[in-house]
C-alpha cells in the first residue's frame, strides 16, 4: 500500500487479500442475518459492499480517497466467463424440448428488450443513454456478475459510473425478484383455478441420469486440467478478440468472446471426448471466480456517482419490473401451458429476470411448498437457462447497444 497526496493505493496482493476476508465476512454474516438469506443477497454483495461504504464515508469525511488494484477481480471475471462457456452446451435445449425453447426464446427477447428499453427511458430521463445499458439486461437479467463485467466495456464506451449503477440495479432486481416472483405465481395459481398437477410425462424425456451418479471427490487431476483448458480457452479468445476488434472497429470484450469459444470447444468436446473436464470441479472453479470476482467488483463502488443518478435510475427500474411481470403474465404463463408448471416458470422468470437464478429457485420453492407439489420441469428449466442459455444471446446483445451508442 502506498500513500500520496491524499490517496492511499492499494495493491494486488493487498487488495486480494483483502477481498478474500471481506468475501469470509460476507458469508458470516449471510448466515447470521435471516434478511440476506431470505431475499438471495449474495455473499460479496454484502462483505464487498460494506468496503465501499467505508471508502465513501472517508471521501465524504475528506480524511483520504482509497484507490484499489482490480487486476486480479479482472482476472478472475474472465475466468469465470470461461466456466460459463464450458458449462453450457446447445444440446440442453434439445434435452428440455419445446418448453425450454419457449422459455429461453422469451428469456432470449427480454435480453434485447430490457437493454432497449432501458436505453429509450435513460433518453427521455436526461442521462446517458449507456447507463440504461447498465441498468437494463446487464444488471437485471444478468445480476451483480454480469452488471461488473460489462462495466468496464460501457464505461469505456463513455457511460461513466456504469459500474456503481450496473451493481445498484442489480441489488434492487434481487430483492424486487425475491418480493414479486411467488405472489405473481400463487396469483396465477388462484386466478385460473389452476390443477395443482405437474407434467409427468416430460420428467421421463428428459435425461436425468446426471443425478443418480454417486458422488465424486475432487482430485488433483481435475482442478490442474480445468484450469489448463481455462487457461488455454482465454488466451486464444482473448487474442482472437482484439485481433477482430482491431479489424473490424466494433469492441469485442475478450473475456465475451472467451465465453463463446469455451461454449464450442465444450459442444465439440462432449462429442469427441478430446479431455474429461469434471463438472463438479468446473462448479467450483467457476464459484470460486465468480464471488471473488464480484467482492472486488463492489470494493471498486462508488457510491457518490448515485447521488444525480438516483431519481431516473428509480424510475428506469420501476419501469423495468412492470415490463417483466407483463410479460411473465401475457407470455410466459401462456407459451409454457397455462397450468401449474407455466405459473411456477412465470414465478421463476421473475426471480432471475430481475434477479438471479437463486432467486427464481428461491421463489419456486415457495410457491411449490405452499401448494405441496414440486415440478421438475420448472426446475429443470430455471437454473439451466438462467445460469446457461440466456448468456448465448445476452451477452452479444450487451455488446452490440454498448457499441451502438458508444460515444
Amino acid at each position: 500500500m502506498s500513500l500520496q497526496h491524499g490517496t492511499l493505493g492499494i495493491n494486488l496482493l493487498t487488495s486480494t487479500a483483502i477481498g478474500v476476508i471481506l468475501l469470509l465476512l460476507g458469508m458470516w454474516i449471510n448466515k447470521k442475518v435471516n434478511i440476506f438469506r431470505k431475499y438471495c443477497i449474495p455473499s460479496p454483495v454484502i462483505g464487498g459492499f460494506s468496503f465501499a461504504v467505508i471508502v465513501w464515508l472517508l471521501k465524504e469525511f475528506e480524511i483520504v480517497q482509497v484507490k484499489v488494484d482490480n487486476t486480479m477481480g479482472d482476472l478472475l471475471m474472465f475466468v469465470f466467463f470461461v466456466t460459463i462457456g464450458l458449462a453450457g452446451s446447445l444440446s440442453l435445449i434439445k434435452k428440455g424440448g419445446k418448453v425450454l425453447f419457449y422459455y429461453i426464446l422469451v428469456c432470449w427477447g427480454l435480453a434485447i428488450f430490457q437493454n432497449g428499453f432501458g436505453v429509450a427511458l435513460a433518453s427521455l430521463l436526461g442521462i446517458e443513454p449507456l447507463l440504461g445499458i447498465a441498468s437494463g439486461a446487464a444488471a437485471l437479467e444478468g445480476g451483480h456478475g454480469m452488471a461488473a463485467a460489462m462495466a468496464p466495456s460501457i464505461e469505456a464506451a463513455g457511460g461513466t459510473g456504469a459500474l456503481t449503477v450496473g451493481l445498484a440495479a442489480a441489488t434492487y432486481g434481487l430483492v424486487a425478484g425475491s418480493l414479486i416472483g411467488g405472489p405473481l405465481g400463487n396469483w396465477l395459481i388462484k386466478r385460473n383455478k389452476l390443477k395443482i398437477e405437474t407434467d409427468d410425462s416430460w420428467e421421463k424425456s428428459v435425461d436425468l441420469s446426471e443425478e443418480k451418479k454417486p458422488a465424486k471427490n475432487i482430485n488433483y487431476i481435475d482442478v490442474v486440467t480445468v484450469i489448463a483448458v481455462v487457461l488455454i480457452v482465454l488466451a486464444f479468445g482473448t487474442n482472437v478478440a482484439k485481433w477482430l476488434t482491431n479489424i473490424t472497429g466494433f469492441t469485442i470484450p475478450g473475456h465475451v468472446f472467451s465465453l463463446f469459444v469455451g461454449l464450442l470447444f465444450a459442444s465439440f468436446n462432449n462429442k469427441k471426448n478430446i479431455v474429461k473436464i469434471d463438472s463438479k470441479t468446473l462448479d467450483v472453479v467457476s464459484v470460486v471466480a465468480l464471488e471473488l470476482f464480484l467482492t472486488m467488483a463492489m470494493m471498486n463502488l462508488k457510491i457518490w456517482e448515485l447521488y444525480d443518478l438516483a431519481i431516473p435510475l428509480i424510475i428506469i427500474l420501476v419501469a423495468q419490473t412492470i415490463a417483466i411481470i407483463l410479460i411473465a403474465w401475457l407470455i410466459i404463463f401462456k407459451v409454457t401451458g397455462k397450468n401449474y408448471d407455466a405459473a411456477l416458470l412465470a414465478a421463476g422468470f421473475i426471480g432471475h429476470g430481475l434477479g438471479a437464478t437463486a432467486n427464481a429457485l428461491a421463489v419456486m420453492d415457495a410457491v411449490t411448498k405452499k401448494y405441496g407439489l414440486v415440478s421438475r420441469k420448472a426446475f429443470f428449466i430455471i437454473p439451466v437457462s438462467g445460469s446457461m442459455l440466456v448468456d448465448i444471446v445476452g451477452v452479444p446483445a450487451i455488446v452490440i447497444f454498448t457499441n451502438l451508442f458508444a460515444h
